[in-house]
């Protein structure tokens, strides 16, 4: 998957946040996936009832309040940071190498590099 780390910067100048299109994975197994992380705990989902919402889970990284969002609740990207970035300047880097590592499945990477356009990238 492909991982767009943020601007600001933590320990030995390191991103503290990243974002990954929202089109390739769900919530619930970007929950998964962080439960399976070294370092990480109380894992879990936000917004059930169909009420959206911006923020999809909550975890903690190292002692540190965590967040997976959606800025504005329609963007085409989550991102995954600390909950209150002035306060965590430690690196993100062993949760963002687990999504670069995440391949989604056939029908769901087809279907997201139609709604993405990706496809025609391989045209031109």
């Amino acid at each position: 998957m492909e991982v767009y780390p943020l601007s600001y910067k933590g320990e030995e100048d390191q991103p503290i946040a990243f974002e990954i299109d929202n089109v390739y994975i769900r919530p619930g197994t970007i929950a998964s996936l962080l439960k399976a992380i070294e370092g990480i705990t109380d894992v879990r989902k936000e917004g059930f009832g169909g009420i959206p919402r911006e923020i999809h889970v909550r975890f903690k990284y190292q002692g540190y309040d965590y967040v997976v969002w959606e800025p504005d609740g329609d963007n085409s990207r989550y991102c995954i940071g600390p909950d209150n970035p002035d306060e965590c300047k430690i690196s993100i880097r062993p949760i963002e190498e687990v999504f670069k590592r995440y391949r989604p499945s056939f029908f769901r990477q087809l279907l997201g590099d139609i709604l993405s356009l990706r496809f025609l990238r391989f045209i031109s």
